[in-house]
């Protein structure tokens, strides 16, 4: 095995590349950039890698893009929907950890009439071996065009253009750190989406209930008068009350001999304080959290939403490294697509209060303990944060709407889509599910 080389055999670069291992060491749990064996680059080399010379800035590597088609077979491929103007296409993106950008080739945007916009500075790529590329420099981007990756995940993007004729779109590392994919490297699609994924690019319509979406009236906040009789499942005030202990409890099972750390406590502004006060204030009113003695206590911090609200987080990465992980599978995101057709009339529920509507299993509490300067807590109810979350809540969730899945209803964690062919049989199916959230303890905004 070859370790700390650029210049890896071909045989090698593919093995690497089929079992999404690191290129620099070969490890499995990072990528290239991120490879803990790799050696820091000195202030002399960076004008090589991410550094301005002159008017140009190097933005470091562009390699898998380049390709022949025989190697195709060991990329990820992800099915993306590109949307600007009125204008709808569907194509595929390659996911390059080591791309330092985003990008889409100049002949793939050229024929699809996008617009583009001359860059202020230009920018010169390079190949991972340092190769000479047949058009170096990238002085266009693209308009920012709204990307859809599977049913449920859509962003606002803008791509630098390059020359790439063997694949159209390229999403790089700063796509991969900001939507921190889970990547089965099995299926080669993406398993699940990361935390800030969960308010910002999931879930964003609450309702869809038009044929066109563009004439469509504006959705009204008030529950439909044919559902009145099921208003009970849109209740605010029952998801604020602990709820009961169930079979699909979270439990925090940790690897032998393991214990979780206990972290420090982070500072925090005037302004983060006061939240934190009001947010522990009002968990503890609803049953959510108590106060605690336990022995582990990871940080509790703030990061800032997009629309400048901030979201509490606490830093469980510690308790994550020692927990045994739930295998209960998350949906494949291209599967999803397959299930819509034929469908014309859909309507998407989010649960209100997500999470918190599933309990820590019974004993395991103090795992979940969390250190602030106004003191020690643990939660009952499961916390954003834990590795095992995502998983347990796809169990209860599939669990609860079983017999409708294979026929009108797909599920991505705390999203319901519900699909129809008519309106008419469209309302039985809403009433069908909504029954069976209410039944169950689970309510919808």
């Amino acid at each position: 095995m070859q370790i700390g080389k650029t210049g890896i055999s071909e045989a090698e670069r593919a093995h690497r590349r089929e079992k999404g291992l690191c290129f620099y060491c070969a490890g499995a749990d990072h990528f290239r950039l991120q490879c803990p064996q790799r050696p820091r680059v000195s202030r002399a080399e960076h004008s090589k890698v991410g550094f301005r010379t002159g008017n140009t800035q190097v933005i470091g590597s562009l390699y898998a893009s380049f390709v022949d088609n025989e190697k195709k077979k060991s990329r990820i491929l992800l099915p993306i929907s590109l949307t600007w103007e009125g204008v709808h296409l569907k194509t595929e993106a390659f996911l390059d950890s080591g791309a330092s950008g985003n990008f889409m080739d100049k002949n793939f945007a050229a024929k699809n009439l996008l617009p583009l916009v001359l860059k202020e500075r230009p920018l010169m790529v390079e190949a991972i071996d340092g190769k000479p590329l047949s058009c170096p420099h990238i002085t266009h981007d693209t308009i920012d065009v709204c990307m859809k990756t599977g049913v449920l995940h859509q962003e606002t993007i803008r791509f630098q253009i390059i020359e790439s004729p063997s694949c159209p779109v390229v999403l790089g590392f700063p796509w991969l750190t900001e939507h921190n994919p889970v990547v089965d490297w099995v299926q080669r699609d993406i398993k699940c989406w990361g935390q800030s994924c969960q308010s910002k690019c999931l879930g964003r319509v609450n309702v869809i209930g038009s044929l066109n979406i563009a004439t469509a009236p504006p959705l009204s906040t008030e529950v439909p008068e044919c559902y009145l009789a099921l208003k009970e499942v849109f209740s605010k005030a029952r998801t604020e009350v602990l709820p009961p202990h169930r079979p699909y409890d979270c439990a925090i099972d940790l690897l032998p001999g393991t214990m979780p750390p206990r972290g420090h406590v982070y500072p925090l502004s005037q302004r983060e304080n006061d939240i934190m006060e009001e947010y522990i204030r009002e968990n503890l009113e609803r049953g959510f959290i108590r106060r605690s003695s336990s022995p582990a206590g990871a940080g509790f911090f703030f990061v800032s939403k997009k629309e400048g609200d901030l979201r509490p987080c606490i830093d469980y990465r510690g308790l994550n490294r020692i927990t045994i992980r739930n295998a209960y599978p998350i949906p494949l995101i291209t599967e999803l697509f397959d299930r819509l057709k034929g469908a014309r009339v859909y309507t998407k529920l989010d649960l209100r209060g997500a999470y918190n509507l599933v309990r820590v299993k019974k004993g395991d509490e103090w795992k979940t303990a969390f250190n602030t300067r106004s003191g020690h807590y643990e939660y009952l109810v499961m916390p954003f944060g834990l590795c095992n979350a995502p998983a347990v809540f796809q169990d209860l969730i599939n669990d609860t709407l079983r017999e409708f899945l294979q026929e009108f209803v797909i599920v991505y964690l705390d999203d319901i889509l519900i699909y129809s062919p008519d309106v008419d049989t469209h309302h039985v199916h809403v009433k069908q599910v909504l029954k069976k959230l209410l039944k169950a303890g689970l309510y919808c905004k």
